[in-house]
This record gives structure tokens, sequence and C-alpha cells, in this order.
């Protein structure tokens, strides 16, 4: 992914989340996919059958709230199950809001999949 794209997502991470549910559905649309918000999920799918779901975390040192992405079966269970984490990391100059991307599927459930931000504020960082 290159730095623009890196830019795209953490823009749309950092959005209201009626512009993120409907950001999302841009992408799922483009690969072919359907979106439903459940309960707080976006959950992609194809002809009725869940392809992956995605889980956003606002605070990632909320220990009951990571717990229960564990804890929910249906995260668990997904075929793909993305958790997206806004991420504090003052050692990453590359945006301002930093945003962690875990993948959680079966074959592995802490698999680090990327790692993207928003652009940073300040001229001449990482530019």
């Amino acid at each position: 992914m290159d730095r623009d794209e890196c830019y795209r997502w953490g823009d749309l991470f950092t959005s209201d989340w009626a512009s993120l549910v409907s950001g999302m559905s841009e992408r799922a649309d483009a690969m072919g996919l359907l979106q439903a918000d459940r309960n707080g999920s976006l959950v992609w799918s194809r002809d009725e059958i869940e392809e992956c779901r995605w889980v956003f975390v606002e605070d990632p040192s909320e220990v009951e709230r990571i717990r229960a992405i564990y804890g929910d079966n249906e995260n668990v269970e997904s075929p793909c199950c993305f958790v997206v984490a806004k991420q504090p990391d003052p050692s990453d100059t590359r945006g301002d809001v930093i945003f962690d991307i875990f993948r959680l599927s079966p074959q592995s459930y802490l698999w680090h999949f990327n790692r993207v931000y928003t652009r940073p504020s300040q001229k001449g960082i990482e530019e």
C-alpha cells in the first residue's frame, strides 16, 4: 500500500460514523460485496455469505473492549475479521493519527495486517 492509499484509509477511519459507514460501503461495492452494520461492526458479504468484517477500537488500552472482540464468536468465526485500532504511537511521524489493522482468521488471531495514518499536519515531516 502506498502512502497516499494509507492517507485515504486514515482519513476514512477518522471520519464520523456515518461517513465511515458510507466510505466503507463504497469500498465493499467496488469489490462486489454488500455491507451491513451489525452492532457497530461492518460485515461484508457476497450472496449472503460473510466474506469479512470490520471492528473498530477507539482506545486500545480498554482491555475489556479487546477481550470482547475475541469473546464474540461472530468475530472469531468470521473468515476474516479486521480489527482497526486507533494507535497512539509518537515514534511514527508518517501521520498525525495512526491506525493499526489486525487480521483475525482461523490461521492466526494475532496478525498485524497493516498500519495507516492521516497526513502529518507539520510541514517537512515524512513528505
